[in-house]
């Protein structure tokens, strides 16, 4: 994709009519053409076991290598190294031959499922709902399951699908299976559209985003900063007020640990009697105990981002603190970070009211291609912002 030059811009308001995002497609390979989307599903469930772990590897490797040499050929208008990169990566199998490996690597057979993290991360939110969509008395309306984008998904039988806890919209820039809706998010509907076409299941926004191995992909630096941005443009406006989000979160969590709330309690006077036993003429501060439990962190509304470690741990143009300031100034608070040898995932909750205070306490909104961290034998991975719009 080439670099754009024309941003859109973030007001929710008549965005998709005065705003023309660059389409991710426009820098993707030709797709072969004898594979179908239909045809190409069942695909990878006969090549997974001949595709080896350092098979999946080596095709994404190449791939990614022959995306960034096109990202160049066309930032440099290079017209026959363009034509023979994308013969090159027909002759590779071009995106589906790349879905199939990453689907294979990501495959839970083989322990790549990034939504498993995505999951237990927002274990409150889901225990909640699942044990209240069981609940046949509860006075109370039943919650409604969470909505999730997961863009780029690659399948549709992930650890996202927990009945009454989630309901799933998948989309990708080539659907490998039914369920994955054909679609290019920066071109995606917004929710708030005046058409009415960016509604889902009659209702607006997303409480919950998923880009796993997506950013990674897009292969410009500005591209991956619009794509970050734009993301702010698609949950749930009751998710996105503050407010009401707190407050929401609050009762979710004292309905969620009034059942077991009991039980903690009388394991801690268990440790505290034992304890005062043991230390009968103790100070009152050691005697003393703490019933509270730890007040849970409000996750709704948040993105989900997975990256390949090396880009933010052995890059010369980001590390995982100038990530947090680029997300900082979109209004983005981290909750989550892990990172393992191969991948590094965050969680990260969105509140508009936080990028109004960062832009009154005069944080910086453009950030741009800069080493901060130097050294041989580092990669060039970079995220670029450069609009100091802000989301209505």
């Amino acid at each position: 994709m080439a670099p754009s030059h024309q941003r859109p811009p973030l007001s929710r308001k008549g965005l998709s009519s005065k705003s023309n995002p660059k389409s991710l497609k426009s820098g993707r390979p030709p797709l072969l053409s004898s594979l179908s989307t239909r045809a190409a599903a069942p695909a990878s469930s006969n090549a997974s076991s001949s595709l080896s772990s350092k098979h999946t590897r080596t095709l994404i490797r190449s791939h990614h290598t022959l995306q960034k040499r096109l990202a160049r050929a066309r930032a440099e208008h290079d017209t026959q190294l363009i034509k023979d990169l994308e013969s090159q990566l027909s002759a590779s199998g071009g995106l589906a031959t790349y879905q199939l490996a990453s689907t294979i690597g990501q495959s839970a057979e083989r322990g790549g499922d990034s939504s498993r993290v995505l999951v237990r991360w927002l274990g409150p939110e889901l225990s909640f709902r699942k044990s209240k969509s069981n609940s046949a008395f509860s006075p109370k309306p039943k919650p409604q399951p969470l909505r999730i984008l997961e863009i780029g998904a690659l399948s549709t039988t992930n650890a996202l699908n927990i009945p009454g806890a989630t309901v799933v919209r998948r989309i990708d820039l080539r659907s490998s299976a039914p369920g994955i809706e054909e679609a290019d998010f920066m071109t995606f509907p917004l929710p708030n559209s005046p058409d009415g076409k960016g509604e889902w299941q009659s209702e607006r926004g997303y409480d919950v985003l998923s880009l796993s191995l997506v950013l990674n992909y897009v292969p410009d630096a500005r591209g991956r900063g619009d794509m970050l941005r734009r993301t702010t443009l698609f949950f749930s406006d009751s998710d996105s007020n503050s407010d009401s989000s707190r407050a929401g979160a609050r009762e979710r969590m004292a309905d969620q640990h009034a059942s077991t709330t009991t039980t903690v309690n009388v394991k801690k006077r268990k440790r505290k009697e034992e304890h005062e036993q043991e230390h009968e003429h103790g100070t009152p501060d050691q005697q003393k105990g703490n019933n509270d439990e730890p007040e849970q962190p409000f996750l709704l509304p948040c993105l989900f981002v997975v990256l390949p470690a090396p880009t933010l741990h052995n890059s010369r143009y980001l590390t995982p603190d100038h990530l947090t300031l680029i997300m900082s100034s979109l209004g983005y608070i981290n909750l989550e970070t892990k990172t393992t040898s191969k991948l590094h995932y965050s969680l990260w909750r969105y509140d508009k009211d936080k990028r109004t205070q960062w832009i009154e306490n005069g944080g910086p909104t453009t950030f741009a291609k800069r080493e901060i961290n130097p050294g041989g034998g580092r990669n060039n991975f970079c995220i670029i912002l450069d609009d100091s719009v802000v989301p209505d």
